[in-house]
């Protein structure tokens, strides 16, 4: 009997250690991988000329596009931070883009807001100033299913850490040219010159936008990224079609001139402003700035 209530204590013993050490692992669990997650709208405009997505498309659709990803900044962090679109998510102009806790750096808490920018690319943050550094592309393509370079169509926004939502503004101004008759590609590329060379067009840009508030700040960067041309390298179409050249904004105070060229970069096609024009580009709108129809203004080869 003795030994049958030694065993049975050396077992409720044993029992016990065991769900003490039960006990003792379950309290270790792996960190959780939050989802950080962010509402992104885009600007569809009040006005016809604006140039948001409402605007751009024939349609009138605005929508986010899957493979979308934005660049965060936050006020006491000043490197970039990749978000990617949740596909679920998309709603025409409004999505959720997301990332993980875990593959944030730890400092990536600001003291109020969050700042984005689209598409993401080269660009820096002041965190002293909240103020974007990026490019506008000089050489631009059309994006398949667009009229214009999507990579060109920069927009930034400023976000409440607390609700967390990107109201975006478009950064540049859009250039509409159109081409017609153009089924055998004649014209290949769309060139918009200032014809001061002091008065920008692409290049390095710093902006900022502050929250709550429609008003999108540029600064001129002096430098030699700074170009005063853009181009723009468009499909062959037979039909007519309004191409957007993304510039950025400012004053020609001198006019600019348009050329038309083929795959080479001969020139097929010049057009010029008359002499004494100034033409002011404002952020976020479409500026009417030319046109070619291939079958009248370009001779035929003999």
């Amino acid at each position: 009997m003795k030994a049958f209530k030694l065993l049975s204590n050396t077992a409720l013993v044993f029992s016990l250690a065991l769900l003490a050490s039960c006990s003792s692992n379950d309290d270790i669990e792996p960190a959780s991988n939050k989802v950080i997650e962010f509402t992104a709208n885009l600007d569809k405009g009040t006005a016809a000329d604006e140039a948001t997505r409402a605007t751009l498309e024939s349609n009138n659709d605005v929508h986010w596009d899957l493979g979308d990803k934005l660049y965060v900044f936050c006020d006491n962090y000043e490197k970039p931070n990749l978000f990617s679109i949740t596909p679920s998510s998309i709603n025409g102009a409004s999505a959720k883009f997301t990332s993980f806790e875990d593959e944030l750096p730890g400092s990536f808490n600001p003291d109020e807001f969050y700042y984005a920018l689209f598409p993401f690319g080269a660009a820096t943050f002041d965190i002293s100033t909240s103020k974007i550094t990026s490019v506008l592309p000089p050489s631009q393509v059309v994006t398949k299913g667009y009229t214009y370079d999507k990579d060109g169509l920069i927009m930034i926004a400023c976000a409440d850490s607390y609700d967390r939502v990107f109201n975006f503004k478009n950064v540049p101004a859009l250039l509409k040219v159109s081409v017609s008759n153009n089924g055998e590609g004649k014209v290949k590329y769309i060139e918009v010159v200032s014809k001061n060379s002091a008065n920008r067009l692409s290049g390095n840009f710093r902006a900022t936008v502050s929250y709550g508030s429609d008003e999108l700040k540029l600064e001129a960067i002096s430098d030699a990224a700074v170009k005063h041309t853009v181009k723009l390298e468009i499909p062959a179409s037979a039909e007519k079609q309004d191409f957007l050249i993304a510039a950025l904004p400012g004053v020609l105070n001198n006019g600019y001139t348009l050329k038309f060229e083929d795959a080479k970069g001969n020139v097929l096609r010049e057009r010029t402003t008359k002499k004494g024009v100034s033409v002011e580009l404002e952020s976020s709108k479409i500026y009417k700035f030319g046109s070619c129809d291939v079958a009248k203004d370009i001779p035929t080869e003999e």
